[in-house]
């Protein structure tokens, strides 16, 4: 399975966000999957270097206040035109920012379900909104992630949560779509005592005064919604009764030097020691150094960190807080405290206190938050919401649009799509209301309408100057929005209607040049810049026959109509034209000799060009394409080509099952 992961934080990045993407990315390739990161791209200062190709990064902007976070645009030519050549069979969005509008965007452009684990209870960060806390600022921004987090919630195929507690305040929010409990995994291994790095330990004993301490620790961002303040504060009480015990905070965030100075304020220099923040590697180390892990934090969505300190083979004390329960047993692997007295007492009586038992049954319960429980769990909710996205699309209403075209509304479950078609293209596809197509059917008619719009640019284009085939072909391709078959469709629509003509701009270019004073060898270097093949300008420059022009075209013809193999008889016309315009014969010359030619085109040889231009069409793109994109993009193709879309479709029954064995 192709599976986008969208996240606004992502390694290098320290936070519950960044290690849940990418555990959740190894885990799924491990298993045989395909993962494209999509997140913001590393700040300017950064040298971190990416662990592989599939991470996909887009300029964000850095939330100084939110640690650890960026901003992006919500959307990307670059990162959608990289979207469609991965051919993701679905997009897991780990975010509500940019990042994730994008993901949701590229969702309803790729037609595929969408998932969104909702990480964060955001009505805790309010206080980084509201300046001043504000009360009447802060409630109105709790109201707003409110509405946010249920327009997010009820719009994906299946939501995501860490923990029940989190997935009760979104009911409260008035969220009505499935919700999934799934606590993020962690890569357990790691943390072991059995992989204890001593040579770094000894390092952070040394450079910290640990030898012979009762060390309690807390790791995570250092930011108000964690209350380190409260930790600090007992530990001024703590070393009163025992001087033996001190504190390591490691982590980064903006509340660091308020709190250092706080520190200094309670003269607790020699006690508690701020680390700043460590790269994942080295974060075990400073658990399998502590006796204790603590943390005064109630915004915690499922509580990562306390997994990794019980996974190291410490004890975990927490403020209590009920997304904890089941991860954090009282008396069993921890302790819960309920305020700043009640953490002073517990953390000395435990200093005293042997701690085999707790160490023991810590090491064992976490054991159940591993990172293969946590794949299991996210495949069946991705295969649920594969399950629910259904591919049927029923015609609602073709209602009349500038010129000659419809935009036609195709309706599945609450979900619309509109598509603005020609009334030609309408008729072929014999569409009308109440009609019910495929997603083969729909990606094809999506194709249309892109051809349609592809070439109504080139028409634009072209009326501000004139173009060359290549010129024209690489101005569609920089655009971005549209694939290798839809412009190879557009330029032959283009040169059928002799809009683009490289004979006729060699020709004008010649005839401008001379006028201009330009030597004949710079015109010939400019030409083949322009992208005009020698051929062509050897051609005209060629001392051509007029009394031979006409025997000549006849013979041409009658040659591409011997050795044609693939065209049916419209389009092999048009290309007979084209080669005869393309070889600087008239259009009186051109014409007659068509008229006079006897085309005969008896349906077994037209199937049997057909055929052959299937076979040709699906070789070219059958490793390009998923099958049932492959499938539309050949059906589009051969339609456009001139054929019958009843022959088409006759063709690809009896051909697609033998070319997919």
């Amino acid at each position: 399975m192709n599976i986008a992961l969208f996240s606004d934080t992502y390694l290098p990045d320290i936070n519950g966000v960044a290690t849940s993407t990418h555990i959740l990315k190894k885990e799924l390739k491990k298993h045989g999957h395909h993962v494209l990161i999509v997140t913001t791209m590393l700040p300017h200062d950064s040298d971190y270097q990416d662990e592989d190709l599939y991470i996909l990064r887009l300029h964000g902007l850095d939330l100084k206040k939110l640690y650890g976070y960026r901003a992006s645009n919500i959307y990307s030519f670059k990162g959608m035109k990289e979207l469609k050549e991965f051919q993701p069979d679905i997009i897991h969005i780990q975010t509500e920012f940019g990042i994730g509008i994008f993901g949701k965007i590229a969702g309803e452009i790729l037609n595929i379900p969408v998932c969104y684990t909702y990480h964060t209870m955001w009505a805790d960060y309010s206080h980084y909104i509201a300046p001043g806390n504000i009360k009447a600022v802060d409630y109105a921004a709790k109201k707003i992630i409110e509405k946010i987090s249920k327009i997010y919630g009820d719009s994906c195929s299946e939501l995501i949560v860490p923990s029940q507690k989190t997935a009760d305040a979104l009911r409260e929010y008035g969220i009505s779509n499935s919700i999934n409990v799934i606590p993020t995994g962690l890569q357990l291994d790691k943390f072991s005592v059995n992989n204890k790095n001593q040579d770094y330990m000894n390092k952070i004993i040394t450079k910290y005064h640990l030898q012979d301490k009762f060390v309690v620790t807390f790791l995570g961002r250092v930011a108000p919604e964690k209350s380190v303040d409260l930790l600090i504060e007992a530990m001024a009480d703590i070393v009163k009764k025992n001087s033996h015990i001190c504190m390591l905070i490691v982590g980064g965030g903006p509340q660091i030097e308020e709190l250092e100075e706080m520190v200094h304020q309670y003269q607790l220099d020699s006690f508690v020691y701020f680390t700043g923040p460590k790269e994942s590697e080295l974060v075990p180390s400073f658990y399998h150094v502590s006796d204790l892990f603590v943390s005064a934090s109630i915004t915690e969505t499922q509580g990562l960190t306390f997994i990794e300190a019980m996974a190291s083979g410490i004890p975990v004390l927490a403020r209590y807080d009920k997304n904890l329960e089941g991860v954090i047993i009282n008396g069993r692997n921890g302790y819960f405290f309920r305020d700043k007295e009640d953490l002073v007492e517990k953390i000395i009586q435990l200093s005293d206190a042997p701690l085999d038992e707790l160490i023991q049954n810590a090491t064992s319960d976490a054991q159940q938050y591993s990172s293969e429980h946590f794949y299991e769990k996210i495949m069946k909710t991705y295969h649920k919401a594969l399950s629910k996205h259904h591919y049927c699309y029923e015609v609602v209403s073709l209602t009349p649009d500038k010129g000659h075209t419809y935009n036609v509304a195709f309706q599945f479950d609450n979900h619309q799509v509109i598509i603005n078609l020609s009334s030609q293209v309408i008729d072929r596809y014999g569409l009308n209301v109440g009609q019910v197509v495929d997603r083969e059917e729909l990606d094809a008619l999506k194709d249309q309408e892109q051809v349609a719009r592809a070439y109504h640019l080139a028409l634009k284009y072209l009326t501000y100057k004139d173009y060359s085939y290549a010129k024209m072909q690489k101005k569609l391709s920089d655009k971005g929005d549209f694939d290798d078959i839809q412009i190879e469709m557009t330029m032959e629509l283009l040169v059928q209607k002799n809009l683009i003509d490289d004979v006729e701009y060699t020709k004008n270019y010649f005839q401008k040049a001379k006028r201009m004073g330009v030597g004949v060898n710079k015109i010939i270097f400019n030409l083949k810049r322009e992208g005009i093949s020698p051929f062509v300008i050897d051609e005209y420059l060629a001392d051509y026959s007029q009394d031979l022009e006409y025997d000549k075209a006849v013979e041409i013809v009658k040659k591409l109509y011997n050795e044609n193999t693939s065209k049916p008889q419209y389009a092999l016309i048009q290309n007979i034209k084209n080669k005869l315009f393309n070889k600087g014969f008239s259009q009186d010359v051109v014409e007659r000799a068509i008229n006079d030619f006897d085309f005969v085109f008896p349906k077994e040889h037209t199937k049997k060009l057909l055929t052959k231009e299937y076979q040709r069409v699906y070789n070219r793109y059958k490793n390009r394409y998923d099958p049932h994109i492959l499938k539309s993009k050949v059906i589009t193709f051969l339609v456009q080509k001139g054929y019958e879309y009843d022959d088409v479709i006759e063709i690809i029954r009896e051909l697609w099952e033998d070319n997919n064995d």
